[in-house]
C-alpha cells in the first residue's frame, strides 16, 4: 500500500466524506476510488453524447481535459 495522501480541506468536507464512507461500511480509500470510478463512468457517458452528463460535469469543474 502507498503512504497517506494527505488533502487540505475544510472540516465539514473532512467529515462529509468520512461520514459518506462510514455509512457505506466503506474505508475513506475505498470510497474515494468508488468515487473516482463513478467519475470515469460519467465522464466516458459524457464523451459518448450524453448532454446531460456533460453539463453536470462542466458546472463542477470536470470538463474533458486532455493531457
Amino acid at each position: 500500500m502507498s503512504p497517506v495522501i494527505q488533502i487540505r480541506t475544510d472540516d465539514a468536507t473532512r467529515d462529509r466524506m468520512a461520514r459518506a464512507a462510514r455509512v457505506r461500511g466503506m474505508s475513506q480509500d475505498r470510497y474515494l476510488r468508488a468515487l473516482l470510478d463513478l467519475h470515469d463512468a460519467m465522464r466516458a457517458r459524457a464523451d459518448a453524447g450524453d448532454d446531460g452528463i456533460g453539463i453536470e460535469l462542466e458546472a463542477l469543474g470536470l470538463q474533458t481535459v486532455s493531457g
